[in-house]
């Protein structure tokens, strides 16, 4: 059976932020409010890192894209 995880308002804008190229930034300068949103992202699937070595570029996963599709929200390859 599939756990249901529930994505609050922050969460659901920081995976927007990340689809929209937001992961090439410095995750460095996040409050601790945001960094916790990331973390339960990253715990939780929807997130994970595009540089293995620095850890601080962020990269949506396949489950961000079948979250947003039930969603109905649209992914553009950019």
């Amino acid at each position: 059976m599939t756990e249901a995880v529930i994505i609050n308002n922050q969460e659901l804008a920081i995976l927007c932020d990340i689809v929209g190229g937001w992961g090439v930034k410095s995750v460095e300068n996040l409050d601790a409010d945001k960094r916790r949103a990331l973390d339960r992202l990253i715990a939780n699937g929807f997130v994970e890192s595009a540089d293995k070595i620095s850890l601080k570029r962020y990269q949506h996963t396949a489950k961000t894209e079948l979250l947003f599709a039930q969603l109905c929200v649209g992914i553009s390859g950019g």
